[in-house]
């Protein structure tokens, strides 16, 4: 299992945030992102190789209103992968 935490941000600030645990062996990043997004009650933006790319090699990817079809009322939308407590 795996943490990822989502943040609104707007003004550089977080606005809106949820936690969610996926099991990282039978969950693609899109059912992940997907299940994150209605969570938060916006919409799914669409998901290209360079968010998939940035979240492997940083453990985080931002989602620009660019990335999203529908309209949204914020600036930022950031995936991160929190790391296990041990």
């Amino acid at each position: 299992m795996i943490k990822i935490w989502g943040k609104l941000i707007t003004n550089d600030k977080v606005v809106k945030s949820k936690t969610i645990e996926v099991d990282a062996s039978n969950t693609t990043f899109f059912d992940m992102l997907k299940d994150l997004c209605a969570i938060l009650n916006i919409p799914t933006p669409v998901l290209l190789d360079k968010h998939v790319y940035d979240f492997n090699l940083f453990n985080m990817c931002t989602f620009k209103p660019s990335d999203f079809i529908e309209a949204v009322v914020f600036d930022k939308f950031t995936l991160e992968h929190l790391p296990d407590k041990e």
